[in-house]
């Protein structure tokens, strides 16, 4: 039986548990994401949302397994269905390090998604893909760092807490901004959330040590 056949949207299943199952077979078989793969040009939403969704589970554990899905995934970016769009961005956010040439030509198209994409969880794992691509050296640290500045106040601030943790990337990445981004986390240190607080003392320790 096809393991596409499987996957939530197909069996009825409501839930993510049949896909969370189908992830645990590409873990022991990796072969069998290139099956996973095919439905995501299709036209089924929910089914290019289910093998997104694998994608993501998949990488949370071994990203390297859905890199070479890279291109398939920055395809579902511009999908008119939510679920499609976040959880290729979730998957892409999780591999963006180990994939730095195409995350590097991937900047462009997450700026316009941090400024225009009516999702919110669509744009929290487009900030965090800035941060994780940041990871991959000084100069995508350098050229993600403005992008990552201009999400902390996007959408009146929503996204600050995402921002501010990308930044300390950046610090780890490009000492050199290490005494701008400490300032960064000085002016977010009384925050209002206790989440965007914490990253910004996070972020200050980062500057320090960088």
């Amino acid at each position: 039986m096809s393991l596409v056949t499987q996957l939530s949207s197909q069996v009825g299943d409501r839930t993510e548990e049949a896909n969370r199952a189908a992830a645990e077979r590409c873990l022991e078989h990796p072969e069998l994401l290139g099956e996973i793969a095919e439905p995501l040009a299709g036209k089924d939403a929910a089914l290019i949302g289910d093998c997104a969704e694998v994608m993501t589970k998949v990488a949370e554990r071994r990203p390297a397994l859905v890199v070479p899905y890279f291109a398939q995934l920055t395809e579902l970016l511009s999908h008119k269905t939510t679920r499609v769009r976040w959880e290729a961005m979730h998957a892409l956010a999780l591999i963006a390090e180990l994939a730095p040439e195409r995350a590097a030509a991937l900047l462009p198209r997450l700026e316009q998604l941090i400024r225009k994409d009516p999702s919110t969880i669509v744009r929290d794992y487009a900030i965090d893909a800035l941060g994780q691509t940041a990871k991959a050296g000084a100069d995508l640290a350098q050229r993600s760092y403005p992008l990552l500045r201009e999400a902390l106040t996007a959408w009146e601030g929503k996204h600050a807490g995402r921002a501010l943790n990308g930044l300390r990337e950046v610090v780890g990445q490009a000492p050199r901004l290490a005494l701008e981004a400490m300032q960064i986390g000085h002016d977010y240190a009384e925050h209002a959330k206790p989440t965007v607080r914490k990253a910004a003392k996070a972020l200050v320790k980062a500057a320090e040590r960088a």
